[in-house]
């Protein structure tokens, strides 16, 4: 390796598999895509699906550029996170509940409809990425595990984070076309109430789960 590149093929062959398997298990961020891709159907979730990935890419960045080192030693940081993130996944649940069930037969909501709900934006999602209570455990870990701790620290950070990103882009993008394939197999909207219903659930769980 060159003086200014220390990844080796076995901490990127390990820094790219913990990128798949944290990014394609199921969080915050893949239920929320799923939902958007059964409700909007995928285009009218770029935004989100972008947001997500691009947004996360940007607090990887920071952690290994030495937010995490930081994170570390506020008082109670990872106390508050915990609160904001249930609050905030708990709201979204209570949102999905209240949107009912999910389109049926591949008939999408009207855009134009004012009262209609609506994907997240980029920056709604991108944002999202700070109360996410996941993203910060995969944000943290990636310095902490898999950044060589030789090097330029600006090039393995930029190494780190495309990678990454490019990862959690394709495993995010897969979540939202899952919800578009299984919109369009849903043919009865008892049963699209009752998917709406699983959805709600396991983001109430996700909320739950921060506190295990």
């Amino acid at each position: 390796m060159t003086a200014w590149f220390h990844f080796t093929l076995a901490s990127l062959s390990a820094l790219l598999i913990f990128a798949f398997v944290s990014s394609i298990t199921p969080g915050p961020n893949n239920l929320m895509l799923l939902y958007s891709g059964a409700r909007f159907g995928f285009n009218r979730s770029l935004p989100h699906l972008l947001g997500v990935s691009l947004g996360f890419g940007f607090m990887l960045a920071l952690c290994c550029l030495g937010v995490a080192a930081v994170f570390w030693q506020i008082p109670h940081a990872q106390d508050a996170l915990k609160i904001a993130g249930c609050a905030y996944m708990l709201w979204l649940a209570y949102k999905l509940w209240k949107h009912g069930a999910l389109p049926t037969n591949g008939e999408l909501p009207d855009s134009k409809n004012k009262g209609a709900a609506k994907p997240f934006t980029f920056m709604q999602a991108a944002l999202f990425q700070y109360v996410n209570p996941k993203a910060w455990v995969m944000g943290l870990t990636v310095p902490a595990a898999y950044l060589p701790n030789d090097g330029s620290i600006l090039v393995n950070t930029l190494v780190a984070t495309v990678f990454f990103t490019a990862i959690n882009l394709v495993c995010c993008g897969t979540w939202v076309q899952g919800g578009v394939t299984l919109q369009k197999l849903m043919h009865k909207p008892k049963l699209a109430q009752w998917i709406n219903w699983i959805i709600v659930a396991m983001t109430v769980y996700c909320a739950a789960a921060v506190w295990l």
